[in-house]
């Protein structure tokens, strides 16, 4: 996990992102809440890459698109699911899949339910080495996914999607590729032992192919999913809506075995620690449910019902409400030091010795108002009490009269 963070961005364009309320007609009415479309249209086996298999040839990663009829929307925001199955089987046309991604598409979200690599079980049973290599090749191929869209959105635009408005998801196996994606990154405190399967793979950073365009998402739709190691969380972390059955004993709910193979931190947990750092997130509890039968038994269809309600506003609210940014040209770029992060009392920030000059330091909230703003002259170290803040995600933004372009990054104060 991230204490001590270095900003440092390369080149002469520097962006600074706040959390906004965007103008987007894809926000109007009840887009994304409502099913204002009756009839959906589905573009089935769309190639979006190439994956590698278990043992190593090379094989056409598939999904589905699900698009809205009659929509004349021309960038549209996008949810990419993965299907469940325990990585050893399971497919695009998975029930809880079609059924999520018709019902997207109906409010009016471009939607794909993807395939994966699976482990065949022609080689056996696998280990739980083995399940971790799957998963990380899986991990590449959600990346694929979304740099299919991103590719898509500003190219030809076949799909009509928004390419910086993408969200992740899916069911069991599915949904913990999706956590891993959002949560885990390079500078986390990974095990060895996965970092050695990542290298496997060819890098953090080269996981997937399409390398040249974006895997930036906004937001993740956890059903029945989990994350290996709770500290992959940090400020980094992609805003999460989960749902899981209390009584679950396929993925744990809290803690524990997964699958059979490895141990996990349920959407309990996750839950937790989000609300730990004061990150962004809600959690759906099916009380009773265990892991399938939260989607087929009777007993259970109100509260699927008010789980999936419930996922519509709060995706919108990530759609509509999102990180926007503003350039800075022709600008020095430079670096500072902030920590620790998350904060509880004081907020330190260091500026290089050729940063003594006069600065401003400014910090907003998730809903982009500004709750600090200080001036400095020349003190290339300062400190701001944030004792008084509440707990939750912030931009700290530092700037400079001249010359140097704006330092932006989040911050987490959790107490």
């Amino acid at each position: 996990m991230i204490r001590h963070i270095l900003l440092i961005v390369a080149g002469v364009l520097v962006t600074f992102s706040l959390f906004a309320q965007v103008d987007d007609p894809a926000c109007e009415g009840q887009r994304l809440v409502d099913p204002i479309f009756s009839d959906v249209q589905v573009t089935e086996s769309v190639v979006y890459g190439v994956g590698t298999s278990a043992s190593g040839d090379p094989f056409n990663l598939l999904m589905d698109i699900y698009e809205p009829v009659g929509d004349n929307l021309d960038q549209r925001p996008v949810v990419i699911l993965a299907h469940g199955g325990s990585f050893l089987f399971g497919s695009r046309t998975n029930p809880v899949m079609v059924n999520t991604c018709t019902a997207l598409a109906e409010r009016g979200y471009v939607a794909a339910s993807i395939e994966y690599t699976l482990w065949p079980l022609t080689l056996g049973f696998p280990d739980s080495l083995d399940i971790l290599d799957i998963v990380v090749a899986s991990m590449g191929d959600m990346r694929t996914a979304i740099r299919f869209f991103n590719e898509d959105g500003l190219t030809d635009n076949e799909f009509r999607v928004n390419p910086d408005v993408i969200s992740i998801g899916g069911y069991s196996a599915g949904s913990i590729i999706a956590c891993h994606q959002g949560m885990l990154d390079a500078e986390d405190d990974i095990p060895a032992f996965i970092e050695e399967a990542i290298e496997r793979k060819g890098g953090f950073e080269d996981l997937g192919s399409n390398l040249d365009f974006s895997d930036d998402i906004i937001s993740i739709l956890n059903l029945s999913g989990a994350i290996y190691d709770v500290d992959f969380i940090d400020a980094n972390s992609t805003p999460i809506y989960s749902s899981h059955g209390d009584e679950d004993e396929t993925v744990p709910y809290v803690f524990g075995l997964t699958g059979g193979v490895l141990n996990s931190h349920g959407s309990f947990n996750i839950t937790e620690r989000y609300n730990e750092l004061g990150l962004e997130n809600e959690l759906f509890t099916f009380e009773g449910g265990g892991h399938t039968d939260i989607f087929s038994e009777a007993i259970f269809a109100d509260d699927l019902n008010q789980m999936y309600n419930n996922l519509y506003v709060w995706n919108k609210d990530q759609v509509c409400n999102r990180e926007i940014s503003t350039s800075s040209e022709d600008l020095f770029t430079t670096s500072a030091n902030i920590y620790p992060n998350p904060a509880q009392d004081e907020l330190n920030i260091e500026l290089p010795n050729d940063l003594a000059m006069e600065h401003r330091v400014e910090i907003f909230n998730q809903v982009g108002l500004l709750v600090y703003a200080g001036n400095s002259n020349s003190d290339i170290k300062s400190t701001v009490n944030v004792s008084d803040f509440s707990n939750g995600l912030y931009i700290t933004k530092i700037s400079f009269e001249e010359t140097y372009a704006p330092i932006t990054h989040r911050v987490v104060i959790a107490k």
